[in-house]
């Protein structure tokens, strides 16, 4: 087999120079994870487009390398008649997709993502992305309100920082 090509950071690492340095956390970074639950009650469920602020304050510069979201199987979807889940999106304020898109959340499961192009090695900017989010959306036609009324959804988020 012959070399195709190498990747930008190979690249880097292999001929560093002070005009091609690696950003911070893309080579030798420190690995960092933030973990936070919450526990809708079932007498205030969380609705479409509500949303939860988990974690802490992402440092700066920080690239989100994976979400791992935990979630309850007792959710459901009313309005419909035979529709019977709820979706959850993971981003930020400023994109409330940002990490994880629309996952249908009918039975307990865990998601890993980000499983959206926009979140991969996504590099904090401090502008509007700091503070992770967990929503709820109403189903694709909207015509079904999302509700999760019980148990804990359970979120870690790993980063890298230097």
């Amino acid at each position: 087999m012959g070399l195709y090509g190498e990747g930008t950071n190979y690249a880097k690492s292999v001929d560093p120079s002070s005009t091609n340095i690696l950003s911070p956390g893309v080579f030798g970074g420190k690995l960092r994870v933030m973990q936070d639950t919450f526990t809708p009650l079932a007498a205030t469920a969380m609705k479409s487009g509500q949303y939860i602020l988990v974690g802490g304050k992402l440092p700066t510069g920080s690239q989100v390398v994976s979400i791992i979201l935990g979630y309850p199987a007792a959710s459901g979807a009313a309005a419909t008649v035979g529709y019977s889940s709820s979706f959850l999106v993971v981003g930020d304020e400023g994109d409330d997709n940002r990490y994880v898109t629309q996952i249908q959340i009918s039975t307990a499961a865990v998601a890993v993502g980000p499983n959206n192009q926009t979140g991969i090695n996504y590099v904090v900017t401090g502008t509007t992305d700091n503070y992770i989010r967990i929503s709820t959306v109403d189903d694709v036609d909207a015509d079904n309100q999302c509700v999760v009324s019980s148990g804990p959804v359970k979120i870690s988020v790993l980063y890298v920082v230097e």
